[in-house]
């Protein structure tokens, strides 16, 4: 009986104890939040006289000759009797395939100037009409120019996939795919304060927006068609996009590949774009492997002939994928931020020396961050990026306690005269968050994102900083 009142008491003195502890934790009111918007500091008033025009170096253009060569100089390459890719038009390539009954003709540019002028020199080699054409993926590099190819009664084929995105994405964010090309392409935002290049952008698009014509054939996974005795047959490829394809004529032993394979270290992420699938691009390029071809058509830069070095660039390529995709993955389990991938994950040697691996188009630190993103989403985890304040908040803060704006834009004026470019135009984002209108700051960063430029060797950081350079001077001419 005293065991049994013991353990009663025992159990009661417990709970007393557990609920004094959670009481303890209690109150009748929560914790008041309070939320200040800082006062907008006042616009600087120092004295700024901006550094001389910078340049490209002949070391840097040198370089790339070659390749910006095929980018911007028109050409119509023989490849086979039957195949002739059109090249340095536009952007984007066009490959025309000759049969005895007419012309499959796939992807058209993203402008219906350039299709005109590929068209005009096509027709030198032909007057057969076009039967067919053939979109390997949606994006407007590669289909906006059909208008100047189509006739009545001419076939145009994608995946399924194709239409999700031109009749969803795409109108749902109001053509921004189109203009975000531009933005990175060195189209530019605001082209009437933009510096000037050394080369014309081969990108055509000049901020119109071409009518898209709808393929009138779609498939899933697998499509096949034989015009004149020739085969054609078609393959749901994802990589660049969801709905990519690519096209294989086994009679020339060539395949179209479209965007899955360039003369660059590949855009695993591309920039203010849709994430990529890179299981399917990595899946695509062992179906392409195993396919052997004799020739590698290409949505950019020069078609590859040859068996043996198609299969050790297509094998390079994917190996090179895969390893950023796996490090990266290694990174995220191993509980690394973003910014310790970035610095740590590199291509080894001798993937990193291949000159169809460097970062003229896209780069490794880059597909670092779109995995992080992709894989783990927008919270870092740290606590404050749950219910971040508005930038303007923290800035405007920082702004006071540096002693008002001259105090750091006189920094960022002494980090630019060093060659600190990066960092002078992230301090200019500090002042500028906290008051939109200074117009010195938009000024300094304006300058410090045109030798950005002129100091890069990735031709996406060139036309993204030329862009963001033309909405600065803008910003700056329209400041009170």
């Amino acid at each position: 009986m005293k065991t049994k009142n013991l353990s009663i008491f025992s159990g009661g003195l417990i709970a007393g104890i557990v609920l004094g502890a959670v009481i303890g934790c209690l109150s009748w009111r929560s914790p008041k939040l309070v939320v200040r918007e800082p006062a907008v500091p006042g616009e600087a008033k120092l004295e700024y006289t901006p550094p001389p025009p910078p340049s490209f170096s002949v070391e840097l253009l040198s370089k790339y000759i070659p390749i910006l060569s095929t980018l911007i100089r028109p050409k119509v390459e023989k490849i086979t009797d039957d195949i002739y890719v059109a090249m340095g038009y536009a952007l984007g390539n066009v490959t025309m395939v000759i049969t005895d009954e007419g012309l499959v003709i796939i992807d058209t540019t993203e402008s219906e100037e350039a299709a005109q002028k590929v068209l005009k020199d096509f027709r030198k080699i032909t007057d057969k009409p076009i039967r067919y054409i053939i979109y390997t993926h949606f994006h407007p590099d590669h289909i906006r120019g059909t208008k100047v190819f189509y006739s009545e009664g001419v076939q145009i084929i994608a995946t399924r996939e194709f239409l999700n995105w031109i009749n969803g994405q795409d109108p749902e964010l109001g053509n921004q795919h189109f203009h975000r090309s531009l933005d990175f392409l060195g189209g530019v935002v605001e082209p009437d304060y933009a510096f000037s290049l050394p080369v014309q952008s081969p990108y055509l698009g000049g901020g119109k927006i071409p009518e898209v014509i709808m393929p009138t054939i779609t498939f899933d996974e697998n499509y096949s068609f034989t015009l004149g005795g020739k085969r054609f047959e078609l393959i749901h490829t994802r990589g660049e996009t969801e709905d990519h394809l690519a096209v294989w004529i086994p009679d020339e032993r060539a395949l179209d590949v479209g965007d899955l394979y360039y003369m660059s270290f590949p855009c695993l992420s591309g920039l203010m774009l849709e994430a990529r699938p890179v299981h399917g691009w990595i899946n695509s390029l062992s179906r392409f492997i195993e396919m052997k071809p004799d020739y590698l058509l290409l949505g950019h830069t020069k078609t590859l002939k040859g068996a043996d070095l198609v299969q050790e660039h297509l094998k390079n390529y994917r190996e090179a994928i895969k390893y950023m995709h796996d490090e990266t993955v290694r990174a995220i389990n191993a509980g690394k931020t973003v910014d310790e991938a970035v610095a740590q994950i590199k291509l080894p040697e001798p993937l990193a020396n291949l000159p169809y691996l460097k970062g003229l188009y896209c780069r490794v630190d880059w597909a670092v961050r779109g995995l992080y993103h992709d894989y783990t989403g927008w919270y870092d985890g740290k606590g404050t990026s749950l219910n971040p304040l508005p930038s303007r908040y923290r800035s405007r803060e920082i702004v006071a306690l540096a002693g008002g704006a001259d105090k750091i834009l006189a920094r960022a004026i002494e980090l630019q005269k060093q060659g600190e470019y990066q960092l002078s135009a992230e301090l200019c984002d500090i002042v500028i968050a906290a008051n939109p209108k200074d117009k010195l700051a938009h000024t300094i960063k304006a300058y410090s994102l045109q030798y950005l430029a002129f100091g890069s060797n990735n031709l996406l950081c060139i036309g993204s900083y030329r862009s963001a350079y033309s909405v600065e001077m803008k910003a700056a001419a329209n400041a009170q």
